[in-house]
């Protein structure tokens, strides 16, 4: 990818980031902007975010009156974790670490 555009994706994704409303409700997990993003915080973002967006989505189906299986909400669980947990992995965690990496100094 062009250096010039990735400068540009990392910028729009840290400004993205560095909003409260991309946190709610778990501004609790929000860093400072220089601090790193560790494997065990992005296990804690993973969990959480992936449990209100299954909760989210489980609330949805009951308002449009589909019925809730247990098996259902288990394996839309498990979507969640593993969509969370790539997207945290492979692009938060690479964006806000540079980021990170260069405030501190360390870059």
């Amino acid at each position: 990818m062009n250096h010039d555009l990735m400068g540009t994706v990392e910028k729009l994704h840290n400004r993205l980031s560095d909003t409260n409303y991309v946190w709610f409700p778990f501004l609790w997990l929000k860093l400072q902007p220089s601090e790193l993003l560790t494997h065990r915080h992005l296990a804690k973002m993973t969990f959480w975010f992936s449990l209100y967006f299954n909760l989210a989505y489980q609330v949805k189906k009951m308002l449009y009156k589909e019925q809730l299986e247990f098996a259902h909400a288990m394996s839309n669980q498990i979507a969640f974790l593993v969509f969370f947990f790539l997207w945290f992995n492979l692009v938060t965690k690479a964006f806000w670490n540079r980021r990170a990496r260069r405030l501190s100094g360390k870059f």
